[in-house]
């Protein structure tokens, strides 16, 4: 990875963002280093490639900026995990590396925002970063397309497309009403 690729990358991803952090910096850098060791070229748009998030943070919006992958192409996964760690799948190859921070990104109190940005793009990617090789463990439904399937909940009568429903006693039941929902309805 070169600075001047680094360099072009971040600005696309802070003006996604809207500003440049420690996060941003790491999710640059890893996903530049993951689509290196998958031999996948930047900027080019590629079907051949998908990514599952494990934290809902900044470094979330840098690995959809700098990969491509979008959660409404079905190429970008949350998983949520609270982990600062990404899983880069090339589906061609059926070959997996699951990228993890080796917890560099630790501020010093002593340390500004700024500093920490430069000691962050600084550092190589070998000291910021492990990758290991995973295998997935993926249904026809995870990857991106046409819907897979389709059920309405008899529950709550809304569609669940792509197998993203529980079976219960042999019929499938929506996530939301199978288990505990994020929300509830005040207007019943």
């Amino acid at each position: 990875m070169n600075d001047k690729d680094f360099q072009e990358q971040l600005a696309k991803v802070e003006k996604f963002h809207g500003h440049v952090c420690g996060g941003i910096v790491m999710g640059t850098k890893m996903t530049m280093y993951a689509l290196e060791h998958l031999e996948m070229k930047l900027n080019e748009k590629n079907k051949d490639l998908l990514v599952f998030v494990e934290i809902d943070r900044c470094a979330s919006d840098a690995i959809q900026v700098v990969s491509g992958c979008t959660i409404g192409k079905r190429t970008l996964k949350l998983m949520d995990y609270g982990r600062f760690a990404a899983t880069f799948y090339k589906i061609s190859t059926d070959e997996g590396i699951r990228v993890t921070d080796d917890d560099i990104q630790n501020q010093d109190e002593k340390e500004t925002k700024e500093d920490l940005i430069k000691r962050l793009s600084n550092t190589p990617n070998e000291k910021l970063f492990s990758i290991r090789k995973v295998k997935l463990r993926l249904k026809k439904s995870d990857f991106p397309g046409k819907d897979f399937s389709k059920i309405v909940c008899p529950v709550c009568n809304e569609i669940v497309k792509d197998d993203k429903y529980i079976v219960r006693n042999g019929v499938g039941i929506c996530k939301a009403c199978a288990e505990e929902s994020y929300y509830e309805y005040v207007d019943q």
